[in-house]
């Protein structure tokens, strides 16, 4: 396998937050703001009326129920973004209704999203259910990377990017998402690893499987641009999502960045996807940057 041939600075001119208003989900405003003021960016607040607000009331009833609950909405938003809007960050809300993936989804294609930023919780709302069908989606199938914000990572804006951990599979989502690490490492003048899980028990010859998958992940880092730090390559051999948080434990990481499949494959491998990255997303102790099959190409 070829070393990555990377592009020499990460471009983020449009970020999505997407917020069901829940404290969970605010708590990844922070991280939006920092994020959109280092590069310059467009931040977007979104917000999608999700359709069991309205499915089961009389027919009579919807117009009404969707009316209060866009009017309580843009005003939640407004006091949101107004405080970032005084202090003169660039900022738009946004309000949909309906399947909550497809509307944030068609807000990221829209507008032209380099980032979508959102918070996580097994809570209330959106947070309920955005470890599970919603967040896979929209992990899956956003155009652009996902930056998820857990329950278990410490409330506040990221200071920057010291300690990179970065899960390889060596799958295409892997390799963008390595890439996207290499510029993070650049840029940040931060610590990078790659690390790579074999997964299960190897009976034979396990240190000979380490070497070679050292190997390959040496292999994946790319000669230009020239990192501060050297990179580090970490095998490892358990379960995956175990070991991937056990690393960034011991490292001390900032943030996971990790490679997602597709819609395609996520049919046939969906509890594949629930025991690594879904567990992954939610229990990491700094957040998670996720890019998935979805994602537009470089040069789009």
């Amino acid at each position: 396998m070829r070393a990555l041939e990377v592009k020499q600075q990460i471009a983020l001119k449009n970020i999505l937050f997407a917020t069901d208003f829940d404290h969970s989900a605010n708590r990844a405003l922070p991280s939006a703001v920092a994020l959109a003021d280092r590069y310059g960016a467009e931040l977007y607040a979104a917000h999608v009326i999700p359709q069991e607000a309205y499915a089961f009331a009389h027919p009579e009833s919807v117009e009404r129920i969707l009316k209060e609950a866009q009017d309580y909405a843009t005003y939640t938003l407004n006091q949101l973004i107004d405080p970032l809007r005084h202090r003169g960050q660039r900022c738009e809300a946004l309000l949909g209704h309906g399947d909550v993936a497809e509307v944030l989804i068609d807000f990221a294609q829209k507008y032209d999203a380099d980032l979508v930023v959102m918070g996580t919780s097994s809570r209330a709302g959106l947070g309920k259910v955005l470890l599970g069908s919603i967040a896979e989606e929209i992990i899956r199938e956003a155009p652009c990377p996902v930056l998820t914000i857990g329950r278990h990572v410490v409330a506040g804006a990221p200071p920057g990017f010291q300690s990179i951990v970065c899960a390889a599979d060596f799958s295409p989502g892997s390799l963008r998402a390595t890439e996207f690490a290499v510029l993070l490492a650049h840029e940040y003048e931060a610590h990078l690893t790659l690390v790579h899980v074999v997964e299960g028990v190897l009976r034979d010859s396990p240190h000979l499987a380490i070497q070679l998958t050292e190997k390959r992940l040496r292999k994946m880092i790319p000669l230009e641009p020239e990192l501060l730090y050297e990179p580090q390559v970490v095998a490892e051999i358990g379960p995956v999502a175990d070991r991937i948080l056990g690393v960034a434990n011991d490292l001390a990481a900032d943030i996971i960045v990790m490679g997602v499949r597709g819609a395609g494959a996520f049919a046939q491998t969906a509890s594949h996807f629930g025991s690594i990255a879904h567990r992954v997303v939610s229990l990491a102790k700094c957040p998670v940057l996720t890019v998935g099959g979805g994602q537009k190409p470089e040069n789009d």
